[in-house]
């Protein structure tokens, strides 16, 4: 598996729309990027103009992409092949051997299994952490993904599961976390411990999902 850092203003735009500005259902979740767009444009469906606001942010918060995107991929050549090592190992499968990690300003970073890609921090020198947590939802997904096909699990509780899944990067990949630790959501804290003493126990992901599935 490699993972390539790429700067694609495309993507990244597209990133901005789909996500900056949060769910139909929760307006306010709007990421600072997001609303710094509105502030500059309010016709957000002229693509042109979000690509004249994504440049100018970028100059005016000198960020400078492909030299990012250079550094981000010297420090992820550091770890990710031992990444791959421990990750095939605990899930016992490979995911796809090329994968896409694109730089984006928005503030969040969604990923598409679909399509091998995901995003991260164009303002951040190491997103290794960032790519981790995005990685081991491939895996999962590669795993588990049958329970969702055959509707035996709900979105909901896939979702929670999957998310509570990277607690397994404080346990089994610590130290190529460095400095950055894997927190998820509040929301998961009861399952991410859970998973912990479950993974403790028996080192199988597939007990692990067996007895999530049979106590929830």
């Amino acid at each position: 598996m490699t993972v390539k850092f790429v700067y694609d203003e495309d993507k990244d735009i597209a990133c901005l729309l789909k996500v900056g500005g949060g769910s139909t259902n929760s307006p306010g979740n709007r990421t600072k990027t997001y609303e710094a767009l509105l502030e500059y444009t309010n016709d957000i469906t002229n693509k042109e103009k979000v690509r004249e606001f994504v440049r100018k942010f970028i100059a005016h918060n000198n960020i400078h992409c492909i030299e990012a995107a250079v550094e981000l991929q010297t420090n992820w050549n550091m770890v990710g092949e031992e990444f791959q090592k421990r990750a095939e190992k605990i899930f016992r499968v490979s995911i796809a051997p090329d994968i896409t990690a694109y730089l984006t300003i928005t503030g969040r970073f969604p990923y598409n299994i679909e399509e091998n890609y995901f995003y991260v921090s164009a303002r951040k020198s190491n997103a290794n952490s960032t790519a981790m947590h995005e990685l081991m939802h491939f895996y999962t997904w590669e795993v588990f993904k049958q329970y969702l096909i055959d509707e035996n699990i709900s979105k909901e509780l896939y979702n929670d599961i999957k998310e509570s899944l990277t607690v397994l990067l404080n346990l089994e990949f610590a130290d190529l976390l460095g400095r950055e630790e894997d927190r998820g959501y509040p929301q998961h804290a009861e399952m991410r411990a859970r998973i912990s003493v479950l993974w403790n126990e028996s080192k199988d992901i597939n007990k692990v999902f067996e007895s999530l599935l049979s106590t929830t």
